[in-house]
């Protein structure tokens, strides 16, 4: 077996253990060794999403596209692809241009790209004459091959020594303002002075706290298990990573989806898609899952992504600062309410029009928002979806 197989199989490994940084690096080098390794480039952008590094998972999805004469075609990343250029037609079209020409596409997939390609180079032509070349430029909306160009983190990781990197990164580590930068490096430096960094900075009581459990959870992707001690509010806590408790994630803890739900269907009764007693039947309750016909009409209402990734940021922003210590999330209404008077807030704070209703505000609602506020006490002003 080749060694760029063993290193992919190893970053199969920890991808499959929820160790996605470790995952990233072994990726990044089975690329390295063979461009062709089709395998490789499916788990590298796989573990930067998970990741939620968004910006890295782009440029690697841009550089698969651009090696189109090599790979085989890999269904799996057409998701991927709208997903992370969904404000951006352009570089799907030339995604999916691209994609039209690789190995192993159907007959009956190749006529479907090309018209999909077609279809998104029509809209951002659209976009370019409504609002300028230079204007799209600025807001990030870049060419397929300006995005394969930009530099990312595991290009310099390959490039410098270890020793070197280390020695940027201890600098980084005393600095409030480079901390976090240093411990989402970290998580993918598979090397032992890692772990240890981390840990110091899962136990200074002087970095912020959100910072101390993002490397709670750098540990964790770089691949160590077992115990943790976390820092905060005074106390030491021992967090065991294998399973921890509560859910240490980068995206939004699933306690809080029954909220979110609630939050949609609020904004949907509002539209008319559903009725008030649909609403009820759901909402005065603490069932979990929404039942499968509200889901279905739910799918049928303007629910604008922009304002459901202001309430994740809300949500995950006062869950670092807090956790451990997080509230149990029980009564799934109050909280829906705290985050749709906090997003009214966001839209009225930023100039546009509140469509969706006055939100219900009862005591503990009220409570529910001013915690969440506090993970981001300014968000209406520094908030940028």
């Amino acid at each position: 077996m080749s060694q760029y197989q063993d290193i992919g199989g190893l970053g199969r490994h920890y991808l499959q253990a929820d160790s996605y940084g470790a995952a990233a690096f072994c990726f990044y080098r089975a690329i390295l060794e063979d461009r062709a390794n089709g395998n490789a480039w499916n788990g590298l952008i796989l573990a930067l999403s998970l990741m939620r590094k968004e910006h890295d998972a782009q440029t690697v999805l841009a550089r698969y596209a651009l090696h189109h004469e090599l790979l085989e075609f890999d269904r799996d990343l057409i998701t991927f692809s709208m997903m992370l250029w969904q404000q951006n037609p352009g570089a799907l079209g030339e995604w999916m241009q691209l994609i039209s020409q690789m190995k192993g596409v159907s007959e009956k997939d190749k006529p479907l790209f090309e018209e999909m390609a077609a279809d998104m180079h029509k809209a951002y032509d659209e976009l370019v004459e409504k609002h300028g070349i230079d204007t799209l430029k600025e807001q990030g909306l870049l060419t397929l091959p300006e995005y394969a160009a930009r530099r990312i983190e595991l290009d310099w990781l390959m490039e410098e020594s270890f020793d070197a990197i280390f020695e940027h990164v201890n600098k980084w580590i005393e600095d409030p303002e480079a901390v976090l930068t240093a411990v989402r490096l970290l998580c993918m430096v598979p090397d032992p002075r890692s772990e240890k960094l981390l840990r110091r900075v899962c136990r200074n009581e002087e970095v912020d706290g959100k910072v101390r459990t993002h490397a709670l959870l750098a540990l964790r992707w770089l691949g160590v298990r077992g115990n943790a001690r976390l820092n905060k509010f005074g106390e030491s806590f021992v967090i065991n990573l294998d399973q921890p408790e509560p859910e240490l994630t980068v995206s939004v803890p699933a306690a809080f989806k029954p909220a979110l739900d609630r939050m949609k269907l609020w904004m949907a009764k509002e539209q008319g898609v559903i009725t008030e007693f649909e609403y009820e039947s759901h909402a005065a309750t603490d069932q979990l899952d929404m039942p499968e016909t509200l889901a279905a009409k739910l799918e049928k209402a303007d629910v604008p992504s922009v304002l459901q990734e202001v309430a994740h940021a809300l949500i995950r922003a006062a869950y670092d600062k807090y956790y451990p210590l997080v509230p149990g999330i029980k009564g799934a209404r109050q909280w829906s309410a705290a985050l749709l008077m906090l997003i009214k807030e966001y839209v009225e704070g930023s100039g546009e029009t509140w469509s969706y209703g006055e939100p219900e505000r009862d005591e503990t609602a009220v409570r529910h928002r001013n915690w969440l506020l506090s993970g981001s006490p300014n968000y209406v002003d520094t908030m940028h979806i």
